[in-house]
């Protein structure tokens, strides 16, 4: 302002600029808010649309913490089950296998007793072999060309549709032998080999179970504080001996055979009954295979209760096994109603 009072042109113009600065904030201002309201709806919008869709999922079950060690086992690799896979051998096809039951009962040589007890121990591993689905055959009071005979068949046939096979073998017997109804050995060697050379058998397990005493010794029972005692007559109990001569029995692989006792001594057989170790045998098989287990762990309680009776007051038998199997051997079992 000049000294007439009146304003100059520079005051008019500084003030029309104030004026329109503050104009222009003004609008700057309003155009930040109006954006973040924006921001805010859109934010919440999104928060929303989130939520839905949780609703809309089903929820997870957690699954609990495993141990470390675990990890594989709860979260198996397929590679890990085709290995586990390999390691048993195969039992799906059915029939599974045939099953030979050669039954000596009646002897010629007069020197050997008939064998009281023995149809009892055919007739149960007939029904037990056959709720394992195997074909079984008998073959009763065979001299020992015709057990050999009936091997060579058996051994000929085609087991390309078979997982397995199996010879039960219910006779008199000596160290590495059986006998014959007229008293003539038949080596065990003699008896595995043919299947060892079986093409269609090849890689597959071939079980033989031999209840026949391996030599004239009879096992004495040691005294234990806590013994179990005898409870049968003498005169129930007979033994499956002959005097012995040394044999060998070589295995090839996937081979199993179960003798009713060890080398050089002898088993024992109920009149009435059946053989101990025939017997528990196919009680131990039913007992297992339904439960999947494998064919060791079922002989090796076979083993321990045949092991623990007490015969005749003071009299033991020892079972043994002997096998070649390359991989684990658990034997089906069909679901019987009770």
């Amino acid at each position: 302002m000049d000294e007439t009072g009146h304003v100059s042109n520079n005051d008019q113009k500084n003030q029309a600029n104030v004026t329109k600065n503050k104009q222009n904030k003004g609008k700057a201002s309003d155009k930040s808010q109006r954006k973040k309201v924006v921001r805010r709806k859109s934010q919440r919008a999104k928060e929303n649309l989130h939520q839905c869709v949780q609703n809309t999922l089903p929820k997870r079950k957690r699954e609990p913490l495993q141990p470390t060690g675990n990890i594989s086992d709860h979260y198996p690799k397929k590679k890990h089950a085709v290995a586990k896979q390999n390691e048993f051998y195969s039992m799906s096809n059915r029939p599974c296998g045939y099953c030979l039951i050669i039954n000596n009962y009646n002897f010629e040589d007069p020197s050997l007793k008939n064998r009281k007890g023995t149809d009892k121990d055919k007739d149960n591993l007939t029904r037990v072999f056959g709720n394992m689905f195997f074909d079984v055959e008998v073959r009763a009071d065979l001299r020992a060309s015709d057990m050999e005979n009936v091997i060579k068949e058996f051994a000929e046939r085609d087991h390309s549709q078979m997982d397995a096979f199996v010879c039960c073998i219910l006779s008199h017997g000596e160290k590495g032998s059986v006998l014959g109804i007229d008293g003539k050995q038949v080596p065990i060697c003699e008896l595995t080999q043919p299947f060892a050379e079986c093409r269609t058998l090849a890689s597959k397990p071939k079980l033989f179970f031999i209840q026949a005493c391996q030599g004239n010794k009879v096992q004495q029972g040691v005294w234990m504080a806590d013994g179990q005692e005898s409870t049968t007559e003498d005169e129930t109990f007979e033994e499956d001996a002959y005097i012995s001569a040394l044999h060998s029995v070589p295995l090839k692989a996937d081979f199993l055979i179960g003798m009713a006792t060890v080398e050089q001594y002898q088993s024992f057989r109920h009149t009435e009954d059946g053989s101990i170790y025939i017997q528990e045998l196919c009680k131990q098989l039913e007992i297992g295979c339904p439960r999947k287990e494998d064919m060791h762990s079922i002989l090796t309680r076979v083993n321990r209760a045949v092991s623990s009776q007490i015969i005749q007051r003071s009299n033991k038998q020892m079972p043994e096994v002997r096998y070649t199997l390359t991989k684990v051997l658990v034997l089906p079992m069909k679901k019987t109603t009770s």
